[in-house]
């Protein structure tokens, strides 16, 4: 019993001992020497993920001519990686020091002289810099990507903000040896690249150009992983995509384009194998694809939904948790031309605007309900009066709290009531810009549908940037905010959700 009591104290005295080693403050001097002073106006620092941590001490010792060396470390006190051991970061006397992860790190400054040291301690907080917020994601007249972002703690605080809070560079900052090509979507993905019982989320960025799908780390931007998709399907050009969500399948689904730009087929993006591959089974070719969100009433799970239109066969194919083609429209648009289309809130259900293909100024409304393409017995049909004011290659955007869908063509936005007795489309824009050259080109609403996000671009801007974010009220249409400079030629905004 005594020898085991022994043991026992002999290894609690080692422990405590190499705990002192890093907990340990006090100055190491053996004699009265040249005692070294360490001050600085902060010992607690706070900075973003992929920017530097800069500390500047003022150290000074008795005998002011004797050479010093200096010694920083650090040891992540969270929990997480890097938490084992000191790491040396610095032998200069200023530290200037990216850390490889966002956390909470302890940093040690040793300085030293001929006759002894003294340590000053540091808590450095490395925030996640792109948490939650309004992402746009945008082109230059190269195909340059960027991703410009404004960090928010809460929806309304965009009305408070100002252009200098946009990062115009967020993707820059983590990747700042890789630039960006032919930007064609970003989705948030909600599933592990670890294990099938693990859950985890990420931003996939599909970049057309480089024919590439590159996986984020959905709060710092940081590129986590990617996928040449010319490996495995060098005639796939990679475009809109399509999830995963909350189902927990492994897989997100891409449209592409070919080489010369004409829609392609859909591609599946294993995430967990990190390998693409076409579709197994054989579907027809579409022109748009588009993406929506459906709540599940009860569960709270976000479920992805999308449709597929195809006009040379006049069908419509819908796809959830990953399965396309599991439902289409059948002959339901036959001698019709799909305009364009829009999922109505978060209830899976759509809406369909056609032309007949005989006769043009004929105009269709076609509405679903369920994400199940079962259709409204009843079909709107009314006579254009002027010219169409919706095109194909525009996005809706719908509103359930106002029960309205917008849409833009050129420099004006359109308000649709689509629940109204007789829900024509608007002949006159609600909203226009006086500038001609003034372009809408993506508009996005709010998660709480109290305001639409809005790009404009201008080639003739005087800002260095060409590419302005306005917030308008959804109700009615003012514009409560705009920045400008911010982006390029922006091809999609949303809202950037914390996860």
């Amino acid at each position: 019993m005594k020898e085991r009591m022994r043991y026992i104290i002999i290894g609690l005295m080692a422990w405590l001992l190499l705990y002192g080693c890093i907990k340990d403050e006090s100055s190491g001097f053996r004699t009265e020497g040249s005692p070294i002073t360490i001050t600085t106006e902060d010992s607690v620092y706070y900075q973003d993920f992929g920017t530097s941590v800069l500390i500047d001490p003022e150290v000074t010792q008795s005998q002011p001519d004797l050479p010093l060396a200096y010694e920083w470390k650090f040891i992540a006190t969270d929990g997480g990686a890097l938490s084992d051991s000191l790491r040396l970061i610095g032998t200069d006397k200023v530290l200037d020091y990216k850390f490889p992860r966002s956390g909470i790190f302890r940093v040690r400054l040793r300085v030293e002289n001929q006759y002894g040291s003294s340590f000053k301690f540091f808590q450095v907080h490395v925030q996640a810099p792109f948490e939650q917020g309004i992402l746009v994601l945008s082109n230059d007249q190269s195909d340059v990507g960027r991703f410009s972002f404004l960090r928010l703690k809460e929806e309304n605080e965009v009305l408070s903000k100002k252009e200098s809070d946009f990062n115009l560079n967020a993707f820059k900052q983590s990747n700042p040896g890789v630039t960006l090509h032919g930007l064609r979507d970003a989705i948030i993905s909600y599933i592990s690249q670890v294990s099938q019982s693990e859950t985890g989320t990420g931003l996939v960025v599909s970049s057309e150009t480089d024919q590439v799908l590159y996986c984020l780390n959905a709060q710092n931007f940081l590129i986590e992983n990617q996928v040449d998709v010319r490996a495995y399907c060098p005639e796939m050009y990679p475009t809109t995509l399509f999830g995963s969500d909350h189902s927990g399948i492994s897989e997100v689904l891409f449209a592409s384009n070919d080489a010369v730009g004409n829609p392609e087929d859909i591609g599946v993006f294993e995430v967990r194998g990190f390998i693409a591959r076409p579709r197994p089974a054989a579907y027809n070719k579409f022109d748009k694809a588009i993406l929506g969100i459906m709540v599940i009433e009860g569960w709270s799970i976000l479920n992805y939904v999308a449709c597929l239109i195809d006009n040379t066969h006049s069908e419509v194919h819908s796809m959830e948790n990953g399965s396309v083609g599991k439902w289409n429209s059948g002959d339901r648009f036959a001698g019709e031309y799909i305009v364009n289309a829009s999922f109505l809130g978060t209830s899976g259900c759509m809406v369909f605007i056609t032309q007949d293909k005989n006769d043009p100024s004929k105009i269709r409304i076609h509405k679903t309900i369920d994400d199940q393409l079962e259709f409204e017995s009843g079909i709107y049909e009314y006579t254009l009066a002027k010219e169409m004011t919706l095109t194909h290659e525009c996005q809706m955007c719908s509103n359930d709290k106002y029960k309205h869908i917008y849409y833009y063509k050129d420099n004006k936005l359109y308000r649709w009531v689509y629940m109204a007795n007789e829900p024509k489309l608007p002949e006159e824009p609600d909203f226009e810009f006086v500038d001609e050259n003034d372009e809408i080109t993506c508009i996005a609403c709010s998660p709480n549908e109290e305001h639409i996000y809005v790009c404009v671009y201008n080639p003739n801007a005087t800002t260095e940037l060409k590419g302005r974010l306005l917030i308008l009220n959804a109700d009615t249409l003012e514009v409560e905010k705009e920045y400008k400079g911010i982006s390029d030629k922006a091809l999609k905004v949303m809202w950037k959700v914390s996860v």
